[in-house]
Protein backbone atom coordinates (compact mmCIF):
# COMPACT_ATOMS: atom_id res chain seq x y z
CA UNK A 1 0.00 0.00 0.00
CA UNK A 2 1.47 3.68 -1.45
CA UNK A 3 2.06 6.27 1.99
CA UNK A 4 -0.78 8.23 2.23
CA UNK A 5 -3.42 6.21 0.45
CA UNK A 6 -6.87 7.11 1.06
CA UNK A 7 -8.96 4.37 3.23
CA UNK A 8 -12.42 4.18 4.37
CA UNK A 9 -13.24 2.69 7.50
CA UNK A 10 -16.71 3.72 7.60
CA UNK A 11 -18.77 1.46 5.31
CA UNK A 12 -16.02 -1.10 3.14
CA UNK A 13 -17.28 -1.98 -0.31
CA UNK A 14 -15.38 -4.81 -1.92
CA UNK A 15 -16.05 -7.46 -4.35
CA UNK A 16 -14.42 -10.52 -6.06
CA UNK A 17 -13.04 -10.21 -10.10
CA UNK A 18 -16.32 -11.52 -10.64
CA UNK A 19 -18.49 -9.94 -8.49
CA UNK A 20 -20.96 -11.42 -5.77
CA UNK A 21 -22.90 -14.55 -7.16
CA UNK A 22 -20.98 -14.75 -10.33
CA UNK A 23 -22.49 -11.22 -11.35
CA UNK A 24 -20.06 -9.17 -13.77
CA UNK A 25 -19.18 -5.23 -13.07
CA UNK A 26 -21.16 -3.41 -14.89
CA UNK A 27 -20.26 -1.19 -17.71
CA UNK A 28 -21.02 1.92 -19.07
CA UNK A 29 -23.43 2.59 -16.90
CA UNK A 30 -25.22 5.92 -17.11
CA UNK A 31 -26.09 8.66 -15.09
CA UNK A 32 -30.03 7.97 -16.40
CA UNK A 33 -29.96 4.24 -15.32
CA UNK A 34 -29.46 5.01 -11.79
CA UNK A 35 -32.11 7.34 -10.88
CA UNK A 36 -34.97 5.52 -9.39
CA UNK A 37 -35.64 3.97 -5.99
CA UNK A 38 -33.61 0.55 -4.90
CA UNK A 39 -34.32 -1.76 -2.35
CA UNK A 40 -33.48 -5.28 -0.76
CA UNK A 41 -35.76 -6.11 1.51
CA UNK A 42 -33.50 -8.86 3.26
CA UNK A 43 -31.36 -5.39 4.35
CA UNK A 44 -34.43 -3.58 5.06
CA UNK A 45 -32.75 -0.99 2.79
CA UNK A 46 -34.32 1.41 0.43
CA UNK A 47 -32.00 4.16 -1.88
CA UNK A 48 -33.60 6.72 -3.63
CA UNK A 49 -31.73 8.64 -6.61
CA UNK A 50 -33.17 11.60 -8.24
CA UNK A 51 -31.73 12.88 -11.35
CA UNK A 52 -30.22 16.42 -9.56
CA UNK A 53 -27.59 14.22 -7.77
CA UNK A 54 -29.69 14.20 -4.62
CA UNK A 55 -30.10 11.13 -2.72
CA UNK A 56 -31.61 9.97 0.09
CA UNK A 57 -31.34 6.51 2.21
CA UNK A 58 -33.34 4.35 4.36
CA UNK A 59 -32.40 1.91 6.87
CA UNK A 60 -28.55 0.94 5.25
CA UNK A 61 -26.60 -0.82 7.45
CA UNK A 62 -23.21 0.79 8.29
CA UNK A 63 -22.05 -1.88 11.21
CA UNK A 64 -22.46 -5.18 11.96
CA UNK A 65 -21.94 -6.85 15.67
CA UNK A 66 -20.25 -10.15 15.73
CA UNK A 67 -23.67 -12.34 15.44
CA UNK A 68 -24.05 -10.75 12.05
CA UNK A 69 -27.11 -8.28 13.06
CA UNK A 70 -27.05 -4.87 12.62
CA UNK A 71 -25.51 -3.17 15.28
CA UNK A 72 -26.47 0.59 13.36
CA UNK A 73 -28.49 1.82 10.50
CA UNK A 74 -28.20 4.90 8.52
CA UNK A 75 -31.28 7.32 7.03
CA UNK A 76 -30.95 10.30 6.22
CA UNK A 77 -30.54 12.88 2.44
CA UNK A 78 -27.26 13.32 1.17
CA UNK A 79 -25.66 13.43 -2.63
CA UNK A 80 -25.06 10.65 -5.60
CA UNK A 81 -22.98 10.60 -8.16
CA UNK A 82 -20.86 8.00 -10.42
CA UNK A 83 -16.84 7.01 -9.51
CA UNK A 84 -14.42 4.76 -10.38
CA UNK A 85 -12.16 2.83 -8.29
CA UNK A 86 -9.61 1.29 -10.41
CA UNK A 87 -11.04 -0.08 -13.90
CA UNK A 88 -14.52 -0.39 -12.36
CA UNK A 89 -17.93 1.80 -11.50
CA UNK A 90 -19.36 2.62 -8.79
CA UNK A 91 -22.27 4.57 -7.26
CA UNK A 92 -20.99 7.20 -4.44
CA UNK A 93 -23.12 8.05 -1.63
CA UNK A 94 -22.62 10.93 0.37
CA UNK A 95 -25.39 11.32 3.71
CA UNK A 96 -23.73 13.68 5.91
CA UNK A 97 -19.95 12.29 6.96
CA UNK A 98 -20.72 9.02 5.60
CA UNK A 99 -19.09 8.16 2.40
CA UNK A 100 -20.19 4.71 0.89
CA UNK A 101 -19.21 3.26 -2.30
CA UNK A 102 -21.19 0.52 -3.31
CA UNK A 103 -20.27 -1.61 -6.32
CA UNK A 104 -22.29 -1.87 -9.58
CA UNK A 105 -23.15 -5.50 -11.38
CA UNK A 106 -25.11 -7.19 -14.14
CA UNK A 107 -27.42 -9.66 -13.96
CA UNK A 108 -29.04 -11.22 -16.79
CA UNK A 109 -28.78 -7.60 -18.13
CA UNK A 110 -30.26 -6.23 -15.20
CA UNK A 111 -28.06 -3.63 -13.05
CA UNK A 112 -27.54 -4.45 -9.58
CA UNK A 113 -26.60 -2.12 -6.47
CA UNK A 114 -23.83 -3.98 -4.32
CA UNK A 115 -22.89 -3.14 -0.78
CA UNK A 116 -20.90 -5.17 1.83
CA UNK A 117 -20.99 -3.72 5.56
CA UNK A 118 -17.74 -4.31 7.86
CA UNK A 119 -15.35 -7.07 7.34
CA UNK A 120 -16.02 -8.47 4.00
CA UNK A 121 -15.20 -12.08 4.97
CA UNK A 122 -17.77 -11.70 6.54
CA UNK A 123 -20.02 -11.60 3.68
CA UNK A 124 -22.89 -9.17 5.29
CA UNK A 125 -24.01 -7.96 1.85
CA UNK A 126 -26.90 -5.95 0.06
CA UNK A 127 -28.40 -6.46 -3.45
CA UNK A 128 -30.43 -3.67 -4.16
CA UNK A 129 -32.57 -4.30 -7.61
CA UNK A 130 -34.27 -1.13 -8.58
CA UNK A 131 -37.89 -0.91 -7.97
CA UNK A 132 -38.89 2.30 -9.74
CA UNK A 133 -37.44 3.92 -12.63
CA UNK A 134 -38.16 7.47 -11.08
CA UNK A 135 -37.50 9.28 -7.83
CA UNK A 136 -40.56 11.39 -7.60
CA UNK A 137 -42.78 8.78 -5.21
CA UNK A 138 -40.18 8.29 -3.29
CA UNK A 139 -40.39 9.36 0.50
CA UNK A 140 -37.65 12.37 1.64
CA UNK A 141 -35.82 10.30 5.03
CA UNK A 142 -35.49 12.16 8.34
CA UNK A 143 -31.95 11.16 9.91
CA UNK A 144 -32.00 8.13 11.76
CA UNK A 145 -29.64 5.78 13.84
CA UNK A 146 -29.98 3.12 15.43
Amino acid sequence: MEVGADIRLDVLSVAACAGWGGYPHAKNVRTSQLVGTWRDRDCDTTLTLHADGSASVTGMPTEMALDHKVKHRLSGDGTWEIGEFGSEQQLEVAVGHVHTSFDLYRNEGRLLVGLIVGDPDDMNRCVMSRHSKTAADAPTAAVERT
